[in-house]
């Protein structure tokens, strides 16, 4: 088990920085003092806390002990990394705040300790990177890394874990099974192969143990969310109930063959092979096709751009669809659960996390756009009231929300807004609106609004959003 020496180390480089600083640095000795007593207080505190926590889930998680105690020791080290960072700035300065470069030094070193642990740690990072309101736009696109950055499970290990689920071996469910995964996530592998049949499908694996992981991982987080604090640029109490949440549906493979059967819409979705599909393996009909962001890409490059601001287009409406009229909205969208397929169309996969919205939620959602576009701020307030939404200064609200959405609005074309301005940047005002309260279906919601502006931030096609989504409002207010 990690040691309380171990968790302390952080503090002693804390303190041997600290040291150097004061040698280098000639001033405010005194308030100096008093500001290292105060934070290796803190981390000494804190440290202990974590170590005492740990130690009093030995008898009940003793499998999942050393994971817990190592997400400690990294999160006392970032916390210890804070501290430094503020003290040179007070001392440079005469303010702790921190700059961008220190908040990119701290998303980096976050991402770097949620890649190694994997599990509900890297998934937590992958829900922020999607959460600019929660974390700032700095942590998004460091965190965003971990998209991708998540090695390989051992195919020996895969192999086990689907015989096991299926209760037979490979070569009498599938003819072949590629060992080399075709995506490798915190919580699975997906896996292409070939069913005896002929039919080609792919394999969604739940990485061995990994249900022992995430159980650890949430105690671990709540555990840091009340002893350490504050994470730097992480509300992570916010974070850690949603990931709860979310992670009991993701993790049950069940649920997702059922959203894939019931999803309708105008994109390409793989189907369930029942047959060769159980609570923790998924195998679905294969869809050949190319990641989303690559074919933007070479569509770009090779100078298609009407081409690449159809597919665009296409995008818009469909999630407009998903939001306004059929109320199953694919609340997972980072780019890679998008394919172009070998005909040019738009295909979506992964639905392990789905977000249902009633009629009368798509109506006010529908009603809010519609009183924002016509410069209504009484009925807008109205509307964010209906749907949950609501601040000390509901004047405010209505302003930001004004700025979220203003790309809506008729002429506005994608090709001239500024979406860091839009999104980005505004969004992270919401932390400062007293009494703010956001339905958690907006929670969800704000990644999908999220990602879709960043394609549209990066491509600038030269589209106009509000024809493309003009039908979903009608129809979500007269259905």
């Amino acid at each position: 088990m990690t040691t309380l020496e171990e968790l302390l180390q952080p503090l002693r480089e804390t303190a041997a920085y600290t040291a150097r600083l004061v040698k280098n640095v000639g001033v405010r000795l005194d308030a100096m003092s008093l500001d290292l007593a105060r934070d290796g207080g803190a981390i000494v505190r804190n440290a202990q806390g974590l170590v005492d926590a740990v130690r009093d889930q030995a008898t009940s998680a003793s499998r999942a002990t050393p994971r817990m105690a190592k997400i400690a020791q990294h999160a006392t080290a970032l916390f210890a990394r804070q501290r430094w960072l503020r003290l040179a700035n007070a001392a440079r300065t005469g303010t702790p705040a921190l700059r961008d470069e220190d908040h990119r030094d701290l998303a980096a070193r976050t991402a770097a300790y949620a890649a190694e642990l994997r599990g509900g740690i890297a998934k937590i990072g992958q829900l922020a990177s999607c959460r600019p309101d929660l974390v700032g736009p700095i942590w998004a696109t460091e965190l965003a890394k971990l998209q991708d950055e998540v090695p390989a499970i051992d195919a020996a290990a895969i192999r086990a874990r689907i015989e096991a689920e299926l209760g037979a071996k490979i070569d009498e469910v599938f003819a072949e099974l590629d060992d080399t995964p075709l995506a490798a996530a915190s919580l699975a592998q997906v896996h292409a192969a070939t069913l005896l049949d002929g039919t080609r499908v792919v394999v969604k694996v739940q990485v061995p143990g990994i249900e022992d992981v995430i159980a650890a991982d949430i105690a671990a987080l709540r555990t840091i969310a009340s002893t350490v604090g504050d994470i730097p640029g992480i509300d992570l109490p916010t974070l850690t109930a949603e990931l709860s949440r979310a992670l009991a549906i993701e993790l049950d493979y069940e649920a997702e063959a059922d959203a894939l059967w019931a999803f309708t819409g105008g994109v390409t979705v793989p189907r369930p092979i029942a047959g060769a599909s159980t609570k923790r393996i998924l195998t679905m009909t294969r869809i050949e096709g190319e990641r989303l962001t690559t074919w933007l890409e070479r569509m770009t490059t090779d100078g298609k751009l009407d081409e690449r601001d159809r597919l665009l287009a296409e995008l818009v409406g469909e999630v407009a669809a998903q939001i306004l009229v059929r109320g199953q909205v694919h609340a997972d969208p980072h780019p890679g659960n998008f394919l172009v397929t070998t005909s040019g169309k738009l295909a979506l996969l992964d639905f392990g996390c789905m977000l249902d919205l009633g009629k009368e939620e798509r109506a006010a959602y529908a009603r809010l756009v519609l009183a924002i576009a016509g410069g209504n701020h009484a009925n807008a307030a109205t509307e964010l009231a209906t749907l949950g939404f609501s601040a000390d200064d509901p004047d405010q609200l209505v302003d930001l929300t004004s700025a979220l959405i203003g790309a809506l609005k008729p002429g506005a074309q994608a090709s001239e807004v500024d979406w860091q301005a839009a999104f980005a940047d505004q969004i992270a005002h919401v932390k400062q609106l007293g009494g703010l309260t956001i339905p958690r279906s907006f929670v969800l919601l704000g990644r999908v609004l999220a990602s879709i502006a960043g394609l549209l931030a990066t491509y600038k096609p030269k589209l106009e959003i509000h024809p493309l989504i003009a039908r979903h409002l009608a129809a979500a207010i007269t259905t």
